[in-house]
Parts: structure tokens; sequence; C-alpha cells
């Protein structure tokens, strides 16, 4: 996975409160939208990037999706951060707040 596509993703104030939103449990897109405070089309294209590039699961109930973290790739990406010198400094300069 390209390291563009993950900063720029990550580089998104509303994509980085959706992960914090759905570290509490798994949300619906009009959940998401509400709590951004934007309509449900645009918290949906944030839905989409952030599955497409694998840190969200989704489960269809019935014509609704409910969104969850994917832990394990969220913990992937850390792991593979924290093998870099630098990425590793920062990581563990933000643990200390």
């Amino acid at each position: 996975m390209k390291l563009e596509k993950i900063s720029k993703a990550l580089s998104d104030k509303n994509r980085l409160q959706i992960l914090e939103f759905l570290s509490d449990g798994q949300r619906n897109v009009s959940e998401v939208a509400d709590r951004l405070n934007v309509e449900e089309n645009l918290a949906s294209h944030h839905l989409r990037v952030l599955a497409a590039l694998g840190f969200l699961k989704n489960d269809k109930k019935g014509r609704e999706v409910f969104y969850s973290l994917n832990e394990s790739r969220i913990v992937g990406l850390l792991r593979d951060m924290r093998r870099n010198p630098k990425f590793k400094s920062i990581l563990v300069d933000s643990l200390k707040d």
C-alpha cells in the first residue's frame, strides 16, 4: 500500500474524527454524518476512502451498512511505522501526551 495514499487519507480531519468515533463501536453512515455535522454523501465518501485502505470493516444489515475499525490493519500500520527510526520516534513522542 502506498504511503502517499495513507498519508493523504489520514491528513483529513474528518477521517481522523471518523476513526476516533468508530473506536467506540460500529456506526452507520447517518450516525457518522451527524457526528461530523456533514451531509451523508460526504460522510459516505470518507468512509469509502478509509475502507478502501483497509482501515474499516463493514457489515451490511438489511439496507444499512455499519462500519467498524479494522484493528489488525491499524496495528499493522503502526507496527510498520515503528520499524522506521523516524516514525518510531514520532510515535513514541506522541504516546507521551
